[in-house]
């Protein structure tokens, strides 16, 4: 996981504000969203990031947080703040009222959340990988069903 590193135009991202995808990479959707990351530290929230605005791409295999503001880099480049969750870090996610919980956790950081406050059509942008998390648990436990009916597999035969 990354949280809050300098990214330069060509290496994360493109002068049009879309990610450099890698090899086997699918866009599933992105949304302009408001976001905060924190630590759940007992009962409290330690801040590692305030609130920003920014472009939130999903993907097949990881989300990347792309913040609003383009930044001057040295040697005359641009770019962006940017954070990055590969898919195998994410725990759980979690619809609020308001707002949508995404729990993470990598050796590195340990537990943190980022939380998204969607509203329309942005907040169904993680139904994706909520209903992929939910399909793997169900398959790791051996609980996973067939979408289709019982009755209608075995009458094809």
């Amino acid at each position: 996981m990354k949280i809050d590193q300098v990214g330069e135009v060509g290496v994360v991202l493109t002068e049009a504000n879309e990610p450099v995808l890698h090899g086997g990479d699918q866009i599933i959707g992105y949304r302009s969203l408001k976001y905060v990351i924190f630590k759940p530290v007992a009962l409290a929230k330690k801040t590692l990031v305030e609130q920003r605005e920014g472009w939130v791409w999903q993907t097949r295999r990881r989300v990347l947080l792309l913040d609003m503001e383009w930044l001057d880099l040295p040697g005359g480049k641009r770019g962006k703040r940017y954070h990055e969750i590969p898919l195998e870090e994410t725990i759980d996610v979690v619809p609020k009222r308001r707002r949508v919980l995404l729990v993470t956790e990598d050796k590195e950081h340990g537990k943190v959340v980022f939380e998204f406050r969607p509203f329309g059509a942005a907040s169904r942008l993680l139904a994706w990988l909520k209903k992929e998390k939910e399909h793997r648990r169900k398959r790791e436990e051996g609980t996973l069903r067939s979408p289709y009916r019982e009755e209608d597999r075995d009458s094809g035969r």
